[in-house]
C-alpha cells in the first residue's frame, strides 16, 4: 500500500502485540521460568511402528442465513501396520441446522443417541454456531474413535487428531470409556495437536519456547519431552482434561513441533518406546514430522470444495423440487458480498 502514517502505525501496533507474545529474550525466560534442563529432552530412536490407527473429523458450513445455518459433517479412520494401510473407513455424511442464538440444537440429541444408544446430559447450544458444529463433528469422532478403541489388535496405538480434552460435558463420559477400553485392552490412546492454544508466563507460545530451548542445547530431533503440568498457563476447559502433555519434534526436517497428549495414568516406561514409533511413522517426504497415519486420515475425510460445492448444488436442486422459489432462497442464503466482488 502507498505510504500512509495512519496505516503504518496500525502495523508498528500489530507487530508490537505480536512481539510482546513473542519477545526476543522468549526462550531464554522460558529456560528460567520452566527449570528445563538439557537432559529432560529425550531422543527418540524409531523402530518398527506396528499397528497404528488415527481418526480425524471435518465439517463445514454450508448454508447460512441470519437465522439458521446448515453444517456437514464426517469422519474417518485409517489404521496402517508397520506402514502398510491395512483398513480405510469413512462416516457417511452427517447434517444438522443450527438455528438461531437463543435456541438449543434440536440434531445433537439425535446424533449422540444414534451413536452411542443414549441421550446426551447436557444440550448444545445454537449461540455460538462455530463451536455448535465443532461439537456435532466431534461427536461422530468420538463414535469412530471408540468404535477402534474396541477392536485394534493389544499394543496398537490409537490417534486422534487434537488434544485428550473434551470442550463439551457430554462427551467427557465417552472420552473416559475410550481410556477405559483402551486400557483393558493394551492400546496407547494419544492426542496429537498440531497448533495448540497452550502458553506459559500469561500468554507465550509453548511450542516455539520448547522447541527454541532445544536447539540452544543442541539437541537432534527426533526428540520428545514431558511437561510438568506446573509450567502452562491455566488450561481451557481444565474440568475436562484427560491428558498429560508432551512436546515432540519427531523428524530433523519436521515444520514444527507437536503437542502430544498421553493419558494421565500413562506409565512413563511406555512413553519412550510409544514415541519411537511415532517417529518411525513421521518420515513421508511431503510432511516430515507429522505422524502419517493421521495425515492419511485427513486425506480422506476432509471436506473440500469440490465435495463442498457438489453436495450444495444437491442441495438447492433438491430444495427447488421441494417448492422453495429461487428468491426465497437468496433472501435466506443468498450473500451480497459475492456481487460485490464483481463490481
Amino acid at each position: 500500500m502507498s505510504h500512509n502514517p495512519e496505516y503504518d502505525q496500525a502495523i508498528d501496533e500489530a507487530i508490537g502485540s505480536i512481539r510482546a507474545t513473542v519477545p526476543e529474550n522468549l526462550v531464554k525466560d522460558f529456560r528460567a521460568e520452566s527449570g528445563i534442563r538439557k537432559d529432560d529432552f529425550q531422543t527418540c530412536k524409531p523402530v518398527e511402528s506396528g499397528e497404528i490407527c488415527a481418526v480425524d473429523g471435518s465439517n463445514v458450513p454450508l448454508l447460512e442465513s441470519g437465522s439458521m445455518t446448515l453444517v456437514v459433517f464426517r469422519a474417518a479412520q485409517s489404521t496402517f501396520c508397520n506402514l502398510e494401510r491395512s483398513r480405510r473407513s469413512l462416516t457417511p455424511l452427517k447434517f444438522a441446522m443450527i438455528g438461531s442464538e437463543d435456541t438449543i440444537n434440536l440434531d445433537f440429541p439425535l446424533l449422540y443417541e444414534e451413536c452411542f444408544g443414549v441421550l446426551p446430559g447436557t444440550p448444545v447450544e445454537n449461540r455460538d454456531r462455530t463451536r455448535a458444529a465443532a461439537i456435532l463433528r466431534d461427536t461422530v469422532e468420538y463414535w469412530v474413535t471408540e468404535t477402534m478403541a474396541s477392536t485394534l489388535n493389544s499394543g496398537a496405538v490409537l490417534l486422534r487428531d487434537g488434544p485428550l480434552r473434551v470442550s463439551h460435558a457430554s462427551h467427557d463420559i465417552v472420552l473416559t470409556r475410550i481410556e477405559n477400553a483402551c486400557r483393558l485392552r493394551g492400546i496407547d490412546l494419544a492426542g496429537v495437536s498440531k497448533q495448540t492454544t497452550a502458553t506459559w508466563g500469561g500468554g507465550h507460545p509453548i511450542l516455539p519456547s520448547v522447541n527454541g530451548l532445544a536447539k540452544e542445547f543442541g539437541i537432534k530431533a527426533p526428540w520428545w519431552i514431558r511437561i510438568d503440568p506446573g509450567i502452562p498457563d491455566h488450561a481451557q476447559f481444565p474440568q475436562w482434561q484427560h491428558g498429560q502433555m508432551h512436546i515432540a519434534c519427531l523428524h530433523p526436517r519436521a515444520k514444527s513441533p507437536l503437542k502430544i497428549d498421553l493419558p494421565v495414568e500413562t506409565s512413563g516406561s511406555r512413553v519412550p518406546e510409544f514415541m519411537d514409533r511415532l517417529a518411525a511413522c513421521s518420515g513421508d517426504g511431503r510432511i516430515p514430522g507429522y505422524p502419517y497415519p493421521l495425515f492419511d486420515a485427513h486425506r480422506t475425510v476432509v471436506l473440500t470444495e469440490e465435495v463442498v460445492e457438489q453436495v450444495r448444488s444437491d442441495l438447492m436442486r433438491k430444495l427447488a423440487d421441494s417448492g422453495m422459489e429461487r428468491q426465497t432462497y437468496d433472501i435466506l442464503f443468498g450473500d451480497y458480498h459475492d456481487e460485490f466482488a464483481r463490481y
